[in-house]
């Protein structure tokens, strides 16, 4: 999935990191290229996994929540917006 988005966004991530966070299913440093995943994304719907991995490799595009940002999310998945809601429903650290 990550090699994935990483062709179809046109990114490279430098690093990727899968690892237990008590608060958020993701993060991404854009100045060095790191993705951070919740383990606890192996637990939950695929969907989920696709909806984090893509929004943090997009942040290597455009670091903030922009408008830009919004346009790719909406080009690559139409449907993220219901798909966060549903795992916004979910405890991250469990």
């Amino acid at each position: 999935m990550i090699s994935q988005w990483a062709e179809r966004l046109g990114v490279s991530p430098r690093n990727i990191f899968v690892q237990k966070m008590k608060t958020q299913w993701g993060s991404c440093n854009h100045r060095n290229k790191s993705i951070r995943l919740n383990t606890e994304l192996t637990k939950k719907p695929k969907q989920y996994l696709d909806y984090v991995i893509l929004h943090e490799m997009t942040h290597l595009i455009k670091p903030t929540h922009s408008k830009e940002f919004i346009r790719i999310l909406d080009k690559q998945m139409p449907m993220w917006r219901e798909i966060k809601k549903g795992l916004n429903r979910l405890p991250v650290g469990s």
